[in-house]
């Protein structure tokens, strides 16, 4: 195949007149040619090469129009097949990656600061300003519940857990930051908020070593 047609290592020889570059297969033809003495000890170095040509990126392939407003966060699903950005529009917006052609338009009542697929690439989550989570189904391209002051602070960073830590083929917890220095974990089944795990788990009173807490208002979409 191809890879294999290609040099994986340069070979040089020290002689007299300097290093001198020579092909491996050539061994033979190469000391015939330059006659080096039967007393000298030929000193022969190699150089491992690069299996893959790197190019630089000097251009733009493409261009997605659609946001009025800055865009704050964009993240390709798992399996690449689509794109999804978030900005100060307030919108939430998936587009094909194949045809970079919009497919779904959502919208927040704030700018949209961080956006987050599943591993399992079935649930979207996006988080605004204002502080609220919602999540999405890209394949409907609907969405199926929010969580309204999810922080009291805009919403910095979201995740979901790995994979392989979930009990099932879809992910089941998500994790979001914000500036209320809160850490809040939830429990997610389906692309519906059920339970919340622990809130606020990593927000310690200075005076006390109990965390703190908080009850926050969860509402569903039909």
């Amino acid at each position: 195949n191809e890879i294999s047609n290609k040099r994986l290592y340069k070979f040089f020889v020290k002689l007299k007149q300097g290093e001198v570059e020579f092909e491996a297969d050539n061994l033979g033809e190469f000391i015939i040619e330059h006659e080096p003495s039967t007393e000298d000890v030929l000193q022969i170095r190699y150089a491992p090469q690069s299996v893959f040509q790197v190019r630089s990126v000097s251009r733009c392939t493409d261009t997605l129009p659609g946001h009025t407003e800055a865009i704050l966060h964009v993240s390709y699903s798992p399996d690449g097949k689509h794109l999804a950005s978030g900005g100060g529009d307030t919108t939430v917006r998936f587009w094909d990656s194949n045809t970079n052609l919009p497919r779904y338009t959502g919208k927040h009542r704030n700018h949209v600061l961080c956006t987050a697929w599943s591993p399992c690439g079935h649930v979207f989550m996006s988080a605004d300003l204002a502080g609220e989570i919602k999540i999405w189904s890209p394949n409907n391209l609907r969405e199926c519940c929010n969580v309204k002051k999810a922080h009291k602070g805009h919403i910095s960073s979201v995740a979901f857990e790995p994979l392989h830590l979930s009990s099932s083929d879809v992910t089941e917890h998500f994790v979001s930051g914000s500036k209320d220095c809160l850490v809040n974990i939830w429990k997610i089944s389906h692309a519906t908020i059920t339970e919340q795990v622990r809130l606020g788990s990593l927000s310690i009173d200075e005076d006390s070593s109990k965390s703190k807490s908080k009850d926050v208002k969860i509402s569903k979409k039909d």
